[in-house]
């Protein structure tokens, strides 16, 4: 982002906050503890660095800035911001069926599609296909399956419980 700050003035202070619905001063995200160390502020401009986001990330954002000679100035909207977790689904043209298709479902844009695909927690395969297919299906293949964007610092995997019935 950028910002215009008053003429002959220096920028003394600068930061983000995410905007609560209740009344009360925005609380700094490079001092609020659900934050502590996620959070990189860019300067000399306003850019905002989030790591390792949360789904409990989702909400508006906003940066504001002082100066010697002005209180606290905010920029007019704040960002949106939506996190979704990864979903694995069962394909359900092959439910039920001696093939299996499991897809890692999510609505950001990522590129390169790369992604791990574990059982049980443990690794199966990194591919870049959004899918895995299960072949010949048995009873040794239930389990619970997940999947992760490959080189990502996810510290929980989305999980899919499947189950086959012969």
């Amino acid at each position: 982002c950028t910002f215009t700050k008053p003429d002959h003035s220096n920028v003394t202070q600068r930061e983000w906050y995410r905007v609560q619905s209740s009344e009360g001063e925005p609380q700094d995200l490079s001092k609020d503890p659900q934050y502590s160390g996620r959070v990189i502020i860019w300067t000399p401009d306003c850019a905002l660095t989030v790591k390792n986001v949360r789904v409990s990330d989702s909400g508006v954002y906003n940066f504001r800035f002082k100066t010697q000679s002005s209180d606290w100035t905010s920029a007019p909207s704040g960002v949106h911001l939506t996190v979704t977790d990864l979903q694995v689904k069962v394909d359900p043209n092959t439910e039920g069926q001696r093939e299996v298709k499991l897809t890692c479902s999510f609505t950001c844009s990522l590129s390169p599609y790369n992604f791990s695909w574990y059982k049980n927690g443990q690794k199966l395969k990194t591919t870049n296909d959004i899918f895995i297919v299960l072949d010949s299906t048995s009873l040794q293949d239930e389990g619970s399956y997940s999947c992760r964007v490959y080189e990502s610092e996810r510290r929980s995997f989305p999980v899919c419980e499947c189950g086959f019935n012969f």
